[in-house]
């Protein structure tokens, strides 16, 4: 490091001392606050104990983001001169504000020139006027657990130059996806900017970003003064497709300063409208053979098309099982007999029964808790029957919904909609969803829809091996080439567990490693090897869309990954679809290998590619 290089580094991190620890001391304060103001709760009663807990919960946000800011207090600083104005400033652009040192929200306006070289820039302030000044310096960092590990530079007459960079790893340190602040682009920070109402499409294929951009979106609408009084949390809702990334979102979004917010999966959602018994389960497919599954889904998903079903006294399986013993056939009817006893319901059981509550009330409403004041001042808590009514609603995955959900969760949006679907049309992993959108059942403009092509995830390895079989990928330039897609020819589970177990001891790093089938049944030989293994995740190639893993094993291959069951009279659209989704399958799968992947089974899976 050259001496001009050294003064730079030892300044920054002088600076970063200096802030951290101005940080720990508020936050210091704030949890005495804290204290005191509990003390004082005990005391309060009525209304005022209501402002109290409301004085409270701003509190207690604001000490969350200053904990949150402390192991990295910013990411960017600008030193700039405004026009008509003699002196310099220093500002610095973070994940939350932390003014009294001049740090500012990645949401505020002026957080755009981060995106500036030095010289001259202007940016809007948000009544309106347009501000100009000169950039001096910038300097760009990333710093972690209170260290820089990265520094560049740059001023007027020197270029950006590389001050520091310690060695980190890439790989993750949890079960979640990265997030982008601190490297979004310009073009990514204008949408997420972009305006407000309407509905808005991030779509692009597995790896692109766009979930991440997606819900960066959010927490500029979440977190922006024009914005966040309409767009509060709890006025917003998140649909996602399972509780693996219902907890990713969960740990994610207060990350990104939104709180209080529903993640939901859309069968807790019904189920709460519907009231339905606790003892029920959700199920996504349900039959003994393939065949007999896709014959269920078809007779189900025609029968859900018609508008003349009539309204339940009651929403409950009995009402369910008396529509399908006239609308199903005998065999599909006695299948749901056997789905009725073991309270299972499926995709279409809750779309058939939401779907009839509307026409039976015009509206959904969902019960929720307020409370009163009574004459002593106490306040007692009371449940309601309210609309349902979001400002924000988010679609995770939107391509697997049927056209009819999406429907019904846009009817739930406000006036002055803002509903955001994320998605990939190339990875429907269920029959009879979104092909087209057309299908989304409403018109999205040019300038809402964002198609992000270019896959950031994968090496050039595993994105060459994919674009061979067949796939339509963009293959990034930056992409490295990482290690070779392995293929092994194995009998079966014993001999693929195996292969698994050597690979978990080559590995040097701790690698979160993915074992991905077909069909559940097949994992069970694999749960029990590895269930004493934290870095082992075992699902279906449906359970895996939306999760990464540093190593992906798909075990099981046969051709039957890709070739059809013997169907009976099934129509020709039909069998087109069903070729289509266990591609999509397939590709979704392989997409969440991050550096390796390994495919094991009884066949080469570039072999069953040849043959269909």
């Amino acid at each position: 490091m050259t001496e001009e290089k050294s003064k730079i580094h030892s300044r920054a991190k002088e600076r970063l001392s200096v802030i951290r620890n101005k940080i720990g001391i508020l936050s210091a304060e704030l949890e005495n606050k804290d204290k005191r103001n509990l003390a004082e709760l005990k005391r309060l009663r009525g209304t005022d104990r209501m402002v109290h807990v409301e004085l409270m919960y701003y509190n207690a946000k604001r000490l969350d983001e200053l904990k949150k800011l402390y192991p990295s207090p910013y990411f960017v600083r600008c030193d700039v001169r405004f026009d008509g104005e003699p002196e310099e400033k220093t500002l610095y652009f973070a994940k939350f504000p932390y003014t009294e040192e001049s740090v500012y929200s990645w949401v505020a306006p002026i957080a755009s020139i981060r995106f500036e070289d030095c010289g001259r820039f202007s940016y809007v302030r948000r009544d309106g006027e347009i501000k100009h000044g000169l950039m001096l310096r910038k300097d760009q960092f990333m710093i972690i657990d209170g260290k820089i590990v990265y520094l560049t530079s740059e001023e007027t007459g020197r270029p950006r130059t590389l001050v520091y960079q310690e060695y980190f790893s890439t790989r993750k340190t949890g079960f979640a996806l990265p997030e982008i602040i601190e490297r979004m682009e310009r073009a990514q920070d204008e949408v997420i900017r972009a305006d407000c109402a309407g509905s808005f499409v991030i779509s692009g294929p597995a790896g692109s970003g766009k979930t991440t951009l997606a819900l960066h979106r959010a927490a500029y609408l979440a977190q922006s003064p024009e914005t966040a009084e309409r767009y509060s949390g709890r006025r917003a809702i998140v649909f996602v497709q399972d509780a693996g990334t219902k907890d990713y979102f969960s740990h994610l979004l207060p990350e990104l300063g939104i709180e209080d917010v529903s993640i939901t999966t859309i069968f807790e959602w019904a189920a709460k409208i519907l009231g339905l018994n606790d003892e029920l389960a959700y199920t996504n497919r349900f039959g003994g053979t393939e065949a007999e599954k896709d014959a269920y889904e078809y007779e189900k998903n025609r029968l859900l098309a018609q508008e003349d079903i009539p309204p339940p006294a009651r929403f409950s399986l009995a009402w369910l099982e008396k529509i399908y013993r006239t609308g199903l056939s005998p065999a599909m009817y006695n299948l749901f007999k056997k789905q009725k006893n073991r309270k299972l319901l499926d995709r279409f059981d809750l779309t058939l029964l939401l779907k009839s509550r509307l026409r039976a009330y015009g509206g959904l409403t969902m019960e929720e808790e307020y409370y009163v004041t009574d004459k002593n001042y106490l306040l007692t808590r009371k449940t309601r029957k309210k609309p349902i009514e979001y400002s924000l609603i988010i679609i995770d995955e939107f391509q697997n919904y049927l056209p009819s959900q999406l429907a019904i969760i846009r009817g739930c949006i406000d006036k002055l909609r803002s509903l955001l679907y994320i998605g990939d049309l190339g990875q429907q992993i269920n029959l009879f969803t979104v092909k087209t959108w057309e299908e989304i059942g409403e018109e999205i403009k040019p300038d809402r829809h964002i198609r992000l092509d270019k896959v950031y995830r994968n090496t050039g390895s595993i994105l060459k091996y994919i674009k061979d079989l067949g796939y339509d990928i963009n293959i990034p330039d930056s992409a490295k080439s990482g290690a070779d897609v392995k293929e092994a020819v194995f009998p079966g589970p014993a001999e693929e567990i195996e292969y698994i177990k050597k690979l978990l001891e080559k590995s040097k790093e701790k690698n979160i490693i993915g074992i991905i089938a077909a069909e559940k049944d097949y994992l069970e030989k694999f749960k029990k090897s590895f269930h004493n293994n934290a870095n082992v995740h075992i699902l279906t190639m449906n359970e895996a869309q939306g999760v990464e893993f540093d190593i992906v094993c798909l075990v099981g291959a046969n051709d039957g990954w890709l070739s059809l069951p013997a169907y009976a009279n099934m129509p020709a659209d039909f069998i087109a679809e069903k070729k289509r989704v266990k591609r999509d399958l397939l590709y979704v799968a392989m997409t969440r290998a991050i550096f390796e992947l390994h495919i094991l089974g009884k066949q080469k899976l570039s072999d069953i590619f040849k043959e269909y």
